[in-house]
């Protein structure tokens, strides 16, 4: 298939290959992909403390402190938009397979609190989550394997990672019909291309979109 870019990304192979694959269970990967903490833009830290009382009451009473939240503040990356960017934090939690967690992870459903809180107060489920979060295991990238600059963004899927080399990732095997894979993550790659840049890589590719 030629290289097709959309909306300043280019499209990774990963994302155009087919696969009978289907999405992960919570209830069985436990947010394994929560186990540490993750980068935040820290305009976008700023708005989840700003919405500290939305979200507490979805968090373990001993997590609720909104100056325990984030931490590493750094200041040298221009892959996010402010340019400044920062971590959640983890926690210790021995229920979790990994024996740790970002802090935002509820211990008693491995669902975010940030999304929790959101969906419970009729917000967009991800208005408030951080958006690597959100697209995981989609990933946008602005430098190649030897940290250089690419030419434009690209949009892959990030499978080399330990998650999916063990199991209960963000996909599994299944006995359906292989589908391209971005189709698979139709929602994840929308919010990177916005919904019209992902109907036309739906018409780049031949294929009806889900959304």
């Amino acid at each position: 298939m030629p290289d097709i870019t959309v909306n300043g990304y280019a499209i990774d192979d990963k994302l155009l290959q087919k696969k009978a694959i289907t999405r992960c269970e919570i209830q069985r990967c436990k947010g394994g992909c929560c186990a540490d903490g993750v980068w935040v833009d820290f305009a976008h830290s700023q708005r989840v403390v700003a919405h500290a009382e939305l979200i507490q009451p979805f968090m373990p009473a001993e997590r609720r402190d909104p100056a325990t939240w984030f931490a590493e503040l750094h200041d040298d990356d221009p892959a996010f938009p402010s340019g400044q960017y920062i971590g959640t934090t983890t926690v210790e939690d021995p229920s979790h397979p990994s024996g740790t967690t970002c802090v935002f992870l509820r211990p008693e459903d491995r669902y975010c609190a940030i999304q929790a809180a959101s969906i419970a107060t009729g917000r967009p489920s991800w208005e408030l989550k951080p958006y690597y979060c959100c697209l995981f295991p989609v990933v946008d990238e602005y430098v190649d394997e030897n940290d250089q600059p690419l030419p434009v963004k690209r949009l892959t899927l990030d499978d080399e990672n330990d998650l999916f080399n063990r199991g209960g990732g963000c996909y599994e095997a299944c006995a359906g019909e292989p589908q391209y894979m971005f189709q698979v993550y139709a929602e994840e790659v929308a919010l990177a291309l916005g919904v019209e840049g992902y109907r036309e890589l739906c018409a780049r590719v031949g294929v009806e979109p889900r959304l």
